[in-house]
């Protein structure tokens, strides 16, 4: 069932050679299905995409993306007067836009980024961003209409402008990715789907290029199955993310198992050698942290997103020290989802590893095209080739 998988490139950067060296293992390895976007690590998964396919056959391989987020340096141009139309301003953070105009250009800095003539599959980014900044609990019936209308309507011309993308060769295919999809019918910010392909027809007849829906799903999130189960019997994809990061109980669980990494004592002995008072310390308080976080996602955010920064721009560790930190962190990252990976397949009694568990259970509806997997380093890959009885090709 391998076919069914994409590579999710979300967090992904062409600055990562463990990045690359993982898109390259995979598509080498039979994964031909690639799924980006505009705003992950603000276009430079995109760069990736486009630099590991550079010196293999284009036509060989399918890459999604999508458009619609304002943020990064777009957002900082958008603060100081760039014109965009019907911009929502969601929160000072996060701009968004699915019109015309702003799409139009989105495509050509796509297409610029990956370093191709065509994408594959176009998707508008959670167009809901509208609703959920316009409509608020205790509004009337009649104005929640009001600003559906309007989310159904820029939906609609956002369509327009990609079947005439589609027409010049620019994509070939165009969806919709929403969180929203995934939404009881009974939320106000439920984004409503049983009008799309009306629109589709409506533009371009019976032969219209609209033909991917993209929402969240897993084994403990199901409110999506009705849209999802639509698309199907309309002839449409449905693609599925976060197939491992799942909500229950009101809390998030990482639906995954790893092997203990058993040199981190070691791997630390080497780093508390390094003569860098100020790194030590961050090292001291990484350490403290160790039996905090909840859940797996935490520990990445906290080392991506402040620990490596951090040592890089603040502390400015010797380059020479790079490797070293690296492997230190993979192993205390591992060891944390490690623990946290046991008490959850424990409470949850599963036996198996529960990525194999989770990913099955998508593999088996038969609604569900594509299982997105954020495959960020070549471990995971192995994983999702493992569990498809694929024969790995090493160099």
């Amino acid at each position: 069932m391998l076919e069914k998988y994409s590579f999710g490139t979300y967090r992904t950067t062409y600055q990562n050679p463990v990045h690359k060296d993982a898109l390259n293992f995979a598509l080498e390895n039979g994964i031909t299905h690639i799924d980006t976007s505009s705003n992950y690590m603000h276009g430079e998964a995109e760069i990736l995409i486009g630099q590991v396919l550079e010196n293999k056959n284009r036509e060989d391989y399918t890459i999604v993306t999508k458009g619609g987020y304002i943020q990064g340096e777009l957002l900082q141009k958008a603060q100081n007067g760039y014109e965009i139309d019907e911009v929502v301003k969601y929160d000072e953070n996060c701009y968004h836009s699915i019109s015309q105009s702003f799409i139009d250009e989105q495509i050509h800095a796509s297409l610029k980024r990956l370093n191709t003539g065509y994408i594959d599959v176009y998707l508008l980014h959670n167009p809901e961003y509208y609703l959920m900044k316009e409509v608020k609990v205790g509004m009337s019936e009649e104005q929640i209409l009001h600003h559906h209308k309007i989310m159904q309507l820029r939906i609609k011309n956002a369509f327009a402008l990609l079947e005439e993308r589609v027409k010049d060769g620019k994509i070939k295919a165009y969806g919709i990715s929403s969180n929203s999809f995934a939404k009881k019918r009974s939320d106000i910010h439920f984004l409503e789907y049983k009008h799309l392909v009306a629109y589709a027809k409506e533009l371009a007849g019976e032969n219209h290029n609209f033909k991917v829906i993209q929402l969240p799903m897993n084994m403990f999130e199901h409110d999506g199955i009705n849209a999802a189960k639509w698309a199907h019997e309309n002839g449409l994809e449905v693609h599925v993310n976060r197939p491992l990061n799942a909500m229950k109980d009101d809390q998030m669980v990482r639906l995954a198992s790893y092997s203990e990494c058993i040199n981190q004592e070691q791997l630390l002995e080497q780093i508390r050698e390094i003569p860098n008072d100020n790194f030590q310390e961050l090292i001291t308080q990484l350490l403290s942290l160790e039996s905090e976080y909840r859940w797996a996602g935490d520990v990445d955010d906290i080392i991506e997103y402040q620990v490596i920064p951090y040592a890089v721009q603040q502390i400015q560790l010797d380059p020479i020290y790079f490797q070293l930190f690296d492997s230190f962190l993979n192993c205390y990252k591992n060891n944390v989802k490690h623990r946290i990976s046991k008490k959850v397949s424990e409470e949850l009694g599963i036996k198996e590893p529960m990525d194999f568990v989770a990913l099955k259970f998508l593999e088996e509806q038969e609604y569900v095209t594509r299982i997105l997997v954020g495959m960020r380093n070549t471990r995971y890959v192995k994983k999702v080739l493992g569990y498809n009885g694929v024969e790995i090709k090493e160099k």
